[in-house]
């Protein structure tokens, strides 16, 4: 894979419309369990109190703009941490 993890979190950056509660990205590339290129983000939240739908549909915008950037091969796993467990890893 090509892309790096500045790039994708550039492109994250400029996704139009990200719900204030969404306070920024950390992204790493590499292998996943199988040995295929995969691109792992954890949206990093403001608030802990987002429904889950909200969540849904902002992992798939997430994925669609990895793909674009990386293409179809590369699977994008989304996770979410929110200010808490931030805390708790600073």
């Amino acid at each position: 894979m090509e892309t790096t993890a500045t790039e994708i979190e550039a492109a994250l950056d400029e996704l139009p419309g990200l719900p204030a509660w969404v306070s920024g990205w950390q992204v790493e590339t590499g292998l996943d369990w199988v040995d295929d290129p995969a691109v792992w983000v954890w949206v990093l939240l403001e608030d802990e109190e987002v429904e889950a739908a909200a969540l849904d549909r902002l992992q798939e915008v997430i994925r669609d703009r990895v793909r674009l950037l990386t293409g179809p091969a590369v699977w994008a796993y989304v996770r979410f941490r929110g200010a808490s467990e931030m805390a708790q890893l600073a």
